[in-house]
């Protein structure tokens, strides 16, 4: 009874929502992008059409690129993507985006193979972050320049709007995205990119069994246990900041993406609950 209270303990332990995620790290100017698909699908009709916005932005320099498109096809979006490609000089080696049907598809990997470009995904309900940001930047400008023009149309502004984003001087890089080269990127990885000095805390190593938290949205149930069922086994310690872990399961599989300290626990507890859900149905996987 003694060993069933301990499980039950673990399995309801409180799991932080909120912690530091690993950083993306970057060395250079376009070496990686970063892509989302905005929804405008409530202005469509007084917009042509035009249902959706592709953004687009250099994790580096922070300068972004936006495409009016208007449907989530592949097609649609492969040839938004071409359209940014075949602007300038620029190309990224990688591109990361979240796991739509948008991207991953036949027509959108022609595009990456045409430009060499390797299109990857994190595993985690997060998403592209820095793309998101960019987002939320365009839209609160956009929104203030329906208000002046006192309607929603956007496909023929949206192209000035980023214009004016790029050309502004950004916080984190300490110029406007526009004017960040070849030439003064060293400098910038210097002040703005350093890695920062000091030891790397680790809270697992190699064999250690854990816990995993699971990802319970907003509104899930509080009450229901946080943790899964089974124990995992750690079997690499990546020195990323912060530190990740990788997991496999008791049939010694690897599990899919890499894990932060706050999303697992080592576990004392032996044994498993009787359940109805095999664990995939229930936990997500690691965060990248």
């Amino acid at each position: 009874m003694s060993q069933k209270k301990d499980l039950v303990e673990e399995l309801h332990r409180p799991a932080r929502r909120n912690y530091p995620r690993r950083r993306v790290d970057v060395r250079g100017l376009d070496e990686t992008w970063q892509a989302d698909l905005v929804e405008m699908i409530p202005y469509a009709r007084e917009n042509g059409g035009y249902k959706y916005l592709l953004t687009c932005i250099d994790i580096f320099s922070k300068y972004a690129w936006t495409v009016p498109v208007k449907s989530k096809t592949g097609k649609d979006i492969a040839e938004a993507m071409k359209s940014i490609l075949s602007k300038g000089q620029r190309v990224p080696k990688h591109l990361h985006t979240d796991r739509g049907k948008e991207f991953y598809n036949k027509d959108f990997e022609a595009v990456m193979n045409k430009y060499g470009i390797h299109l990857y995904s994190t595993y985690s309900n997060l998403k592209a972050s820095i793309v998101e940001r960019f987002n939320r930047t365009l839209k609160n400008i956009m929104w203030k320049q329906f208000s002046l023009q006192g309607n929603r149309k956007w496909p023929n502004i949206v192209s000035k709007l980023t214009s004016d984003y790029n050309e502004r001087k950004h916080r984190t890089i300490g110029m406007a995205p526009v004017r960040v080269t070849q030439k003064n990127e060293k400098d910038i990885l210097k002040t703005r990119f350093a890695q920062r000095v000091g030891s790397v805390s680790r809270k697992f190593k190699i064999g250690d069994k854990v816990r995993v938290s699971k990802a319970k949205h907003l509104f899930e149930k509080g009450y229901e246990p946080n943790w899964t069922t089974e124990i995992f086994t750690v079997r690499r310690v990546a020195r990323t900041d912060p530190v990740t872990y990788h997991l496999q399961d008791y049939l010694e599989q690897p599990i899919s993406g890499c894990f932060l300290r706050r999303r697992t626990f080592k576990s004392k507890a032996c044994g498993r609950l009787p359940r109805g859900k095999s664990y995939q149905e229930t936990w997500r996987s690691g965060l990248c």
